[in-house]
């Protein structure tokens, strides 16, 4: 069986869950809110393509620049 990684502390993972708790609020459970996120009002992604559950890639309409 293969041991995960911490992803706060150079070790291998023991369980504390330390990396489950909210930077905001440490007495509950991160809920993915994102107020601890220093992100402006909007943020945005650029997707380069889109895969199938294979790892096809699929073809996509391309927005012309103008």
């Amino acid at each position: 069986m293969e041991t995960q990684k911490c992803v706060l502390y150079d070790r291998d993972c023991i369980g504390c869950m330390e990396c489950e708790m909210c930077d905001l609020d440490p007495s509950k459970v991160c809920d993915n809110c994102g107020k601890c996120l220093d992100v402006q009002d909007y943020a945005t992604i650029r997707i380069d393509g889109v895969f199938d559950a294979q790892g096809n890639a699929l073809k996509t309409k391309s927005k012309k620049k103008k």
